[in-house]
């Protein structure tokens, strides 16, 4: 019964709520030169895409509302039919994720809904490409309130991946468009790449000019909710490394909330083991690592641009492919060596990585990414939208 009236309320806002509101703002006449940059606060503060979008389009005359979707159900849905007066009147709405009250209805004519998606290239699957598997969501609810329907432009950092987020938004290759990803451009900028070490170091004192090993997993489980990091690395292993290495964790931002690494693991392996603060984004985390160690997350496509070795720690390749899946073929697919098991990763650390699958890699999926990513795409939407 509970799950029949939910669905009940969803057909109701869905259906009704939202469309006779965004039919009310219609009655208004739209506003020129104006973007809404709506995302949902649950996970995240103005997301990193948009914060480059936003700027360049503010010196461009824009007006830039950021709306940021409530925490609190009842403030949700009463701030969501605020949003549908936003999304009548403006020039664009512009999102980087899943965002459910801008898929009730098409965008008003001469308006564009603009993803920009929050990973870079296309690993492992999601979207519709997922639907009815572990991770997905179910079929016969995105039947009935669907998503990603309504986007007049999606921007991808290359041409060989736009068949894959045709699939996963479920929509005609055409408005797939190869123009970069905004968060990109800080690869290019010498100073920045420069500064992630000097900020680590600053933070750290005690990586004492050692090596750095990033090691930056996604998180395990099927839903955000239970989200958590498998115990995997016995960091005991890597202490002969530690004269010349130290271990930089990262995890995923939806697990920062879980016992990652102990007060007792601080004590034991504190002198070459280190978490990285919060308050140091995965972007400068990146450039100031020698060599990062990742499994299936999207970073390494941004780590590619750094032209440094990557090794992949996919100790549940297997288990985590039946409950994910990828695009491509993992084992052809990452521009690095595969290891399962920490004398494998050992054993890597201390052989010299080349670069040159590293650098084919970044050539076939970030092609698009060039350090003027936000220019191309704020200039479109300029040309287009205004």
């Amino acid at each position: 019964m509970k799950k029949y009236i939910d669905v009940l309320r969803r057909i109701i806002t869905y259906y009704i709520i939202w469309r006779a509101a965004f039919l009310i703002g219609c009655l208004l006449p739209r506003k020129r030169k104006t973007a809404v940059f709506a995302y949902n606060k649950n996970y995240y503060s103005l997301p990193d895409n948009m914060v480059s979008v936003m700027n360049y389009l503010k010196t461009g005359g824009w007006t830039c509302i950021e709306y940021a979707s409530p925490k609190s159900s009842l403030k949700r849905f009463l701030s969501d039919i605020k949003f549908q007066f936003l999304y009548a009147r403006c020039s664009a709405v512009i999102v980087t994720d899943t965002f459910d009250p801008m898929y009730a209805h098409k965008p008003r004519k001469g308006s564009g809904n603009i993803q920009l998606w929050h990973a870079c290239g296309a690993f492992k699957k999601f979207g519709y490409s997922t639907l009815d598997g572990d991770w997905g969501g179910d079929k016969r609810l995105w039947k009935l309130f669907p998503r990603h329907n309504t986007y007049t432009d999606v921007f991808v950092s290359a041409e060989k991946i736009i068949p894959c987020y045709a699939e996963a938004f479920n929509c005609d290759e055409k408005i797939v468009k190869a123009l970069g990803v905004p968060r990109t451009d800080v690869f290019f900028d010498e100073d920045f790449v420069k500064s992630g070490r000097e900020k680590i170091e600053e933070a750290l004192p005690a990586i004492n000019g050692r090596k750095i090993i990033l090691y930056a997993p996604t998180f395990r489980g099927n839903t955000p909710q239970d989200a958590h990091n498998d115990r995997v690395i016995d960091f005991e292993k890597f202490r002969e490394l530690s004269d010349r290495y130290v271990i930089l964790l990262k995890y995923h931002p939806f697990t920062y909330n879980c016992d990652n690494f102990t007060e007792d693991d601080k004590k034991e392996y504190g002198d070459f083991v280190f978490e990285c603060p919060r308050d140091i984004g995965i972007d400068s985390a990146m450039c100031a690592a020698d060599i990062v160690v990742s499994d299936y997350s999207s970073l390494v496509f941004e780590y590619s641009l750094l032209s440094r070795p990557m090794i992949f720690f996919a100790y549940d390749l297997e288990e985590y492919d039946r409950s994910r899946s990828y695009y491509f073929g993992y084992k052809d697919f990452v521009p690095g060596p595969i290891v399962r098991t920490d004398d494998e990763l050992l054993n890597a650390l201390k052989t010299k990585i080349g670069t040159q699958k590293t650098d084919e890699f970044r050539r076939e999926y970030m092609n698009a990414c060039d350090g003027s990513s936000t220019e191309k795409i704020a200039e479109y939407i300029i040309e287009n939208y205004s």
